[in-house]
């Protein structure tokens, strides 16, 4: 059987050649300074798509996807979210910037209320984790106590993340068909089919952050035959 971690990897590379792909053989390429002000429009999806999502995805799974230590495994969870929050600041940048030089408004669609949303929760999220985590004046209890709600949040901003990059997709295709591009091209059958990679990756880091590791599931089992599914990964109706 092949591990759900593997398969999460691989739709993630899926989505970041196929974003590449669109935004520099369909779209021209990519640049933040450019006659063609689309080359700079374009550094937005790939930056917080491979960014924000891709990585700060592996940022999650990450206590479950490597087998190195615990100290490296934080190490590496802090700095992929810390790439992935900068690479969707920078992404988020190139949008203002392509909207200013093009003279049009900034901030009139639910896709970009709620992508300023998700970078603002993320770095709270960066920045409270980092302080919490990682700074040795804090008691061993507080850590404790703060993991399930740090665990949960940092799983809603995900979730958003992820709507906010589906609704980004919708819009741009949308302006796209409403301009030159065929409806059942080859570029607009790419965005979307993007769009599904990216939900099934999405759906992936979610299903393997809150699965319990397999070793964990075998001793429960082990050690108590008797015990339902329910039981063994911490779910009760008591």
């Amino acid at each position: 059987m092949v591990p759900l971690t593997m398969v999460t990897h691989l739709l993630g590379i899926g989505a970041a050649v196929m974003v590449l792909v669109w935004c520099i053989h369909f779209r021209g390429g990519l640049a933040f300074e450019a006659t063609n002000k689309s080359l700079i429009f374009n550094i937005h999806p790939v930056l917080t798509l491979i960014g924000v999502i891709i990585l700060g995805g592996e940022a999650i799974i990450s206590h479950k996807s490597v087998p190195f230590s615990k100290g490296l495994k934080k190490l590496i969870h802090l700095t992929l979210h810390a790439i992935a929050l900068i690479f969707g600041i920078i992404g988020t940048y190139a949008a203002f910037k392509y909207h200013h030089e093009c003279s049009a408004p900034n901030l009139f669609s639910l896709h970009s209320w709620m992508g300023i949303g998700v970078i603002f929760l993320y770095a709270i999220q960066w920045i409270y984790g980092f302080v919490v985590f990682c700074y040795p004046a804090i008691s061993a209890g507080i850590r404790a106590q703060s993991l399930p709600p740090h665990v949960l949040f940092g799983l809603f901003v995900y979730i958003l993340a992820v709507a906010t990059a589906l609704l980004g997709f919708l819009e741009k295709l949308t302006f796209l068909e409403n301009s030159d591009v065929p409806q059942y091209g080859p570029e607009a059958y790419l965005v979307n089919f993007t769009a599904v990679v990216t939900i099934l990756f999405g759906v992936s880091i979610v299903l393997t952050a809150i699965s319990p590791p397999p070793r964990t599931v075998a001793v429960a089992v082990a050690e108590d035959p008797g015990k339902s599914d329910i039981e063994i990964f911490g779910i009760s109706d008591k």
